[in-house]
Parts: C-alpha cells; structure tokens; sequence
C-alpha cells in the first residue's frame, strides 16, 4: 500500500508561487514590451512635432505613436492616388541612382513588403537543417526554391533557407541546401517561429501553461 498524501505547506507555497509567476509573468513581459516601444516612438517622434503640441507629447505616453501612425496612414492614402504614385515613382527613382543606398533600400522594401501583405510571406517551409555542423539540427524556413542564378554557378540545384537565430528571429543566415539535405518537419512556419523565439520552450498548442507537477 502506498503512503497516505501528507500536506507539506512549505511544497504548496512553493508551487502556487510557481504558479503565480508562470501565469503573471507572460502579462508583465508583454507590458513592459509595448511600453517600451511606446516610448521609443514617442522620444524620437514628439521633437518633430509643433513647438506648441511638444508638451503636451511628452507628458501623454502615446502621442507620438498616434501621430506616427496618422502620418503613416495619410502617406498611405496619397500614395494610392496618381500623384502620390508619380511622387514615389520619382523618390524611387532617385534613391535607386545612388549605389549603397539603392541596396539597403531595395532590401528593406522587399521585407516590409511582407508585413504589408502577410499572405505573401516568403516563409514557405519550415525545415530541418544540419547546422552548424552536421549532426546539429536547426529549423530554417524554405525562402525560394528558384535559386537558378545560384545554381548556374555550383552546378547543383540549390533552395535557399533562411536560418534563424533565437529568440532574435531578425538576425540569422541565409543558406543555400540541396533540396535532399532539408528535413521537412510537421510544424507550419508560424508554429516553427514560435519554438525559435521561445528557445525551444513553447510546445505546438500550448495556450495555457502545463500544470505543476506537486511532489
């Protein structure tokens, strides 16, 4: 027969305060993420503001993101319309006649292109990939699998995947893989995102927090 459960109160405070963190925690990192960019947006958009609204920006957080956002939205506007579309074609232009500069912007352009239109995302995939070395698996994302101008140089068909550091998911390698070499993997590209950005932590489905084991 199996001991009789016996009530430990320095097990139970230990546990509910476990408890308490893993359910607080998410909610305060959350918190102090979005106050922080806040107030990056707000300290570097409020000193272009009106002398006479400066004030105000700095004593209300949010000002200048909602001026931020507002000028965003009717740069969007007018860039819909005929002129705004001449006066981008010219700044395109010009920006694409200066050699360093063109690169950046042609490369920026093309990344923010995809939080614009996320339904185009260029995450097709996400794979396994031996790296750095092999025998080490890391999760890449398939980005083009029409490499020609890559592989007209190595001779072999070539995909490109794009690797990933964590939990800084911006920052990363760009590959170039054999289609043999990548391992595909039952997770779609958001869900293998999430296991980058949480070291590993975050399981597929996991909204909740698992319960604590008690001793």
């Amino acid at each position: 027969m199996s001991e009789p459960h016996t009530f430990n109160p320095l097990v139970w405070v230990r546990n509910s305060f476990l408890a308490g963190v893993a359910l607080v925690l998410p909610f305060v990192v959350t918190g102090w993420l979005i106050w922080t960019v806040v107030n990056l947006i707000d300290n570097n958009v409020w000193p272009l503001l009106p002398q006479r609204v400066q004030p105000l920006a700095e004593a209300i957080p949010g000002v200048g993101v909602a001026f931020a956002i507002a000028t965003l939205t009717i740069i969007g506007a007018l860039a819909g319309n005929y002129v705004g579309r001449l006066a981008l074609r010219w700044t395109e232009r010009l920006v694409t006649q200066l050699p360093i500069v063109r690169s950046i912007y042609g490369g920026s352009k093309q990344v923010f292109k995809q939080f614009a239109a996320p339904e185009r995302t260029s995450f097709k995939e996400a794979v396994l990939v031996e790296f750095p070395r092999p025998g080490a698996w890391a999760i890449g994302f398939v980005t083009n699998e029409d490499a020609g101008e890559i592989t007209s140089e190595v001779g072999d068909e070539l995909v490109a995947v794009y690797v990933p550091q964590a939990p800084i998911p911006t920052s990363g390698f760009l590959i170039y893989f054999p289609r043999t070499a990548l391992k595909p993997i039952s997770l779609g590209p958001e869900e293998a995102l999430k296991r980058v950005v949480s070291l590993g932590i975050i399981k597929e489905d996991a909204s909740e927090p698992a319960p604590l084991r008690r001793s």
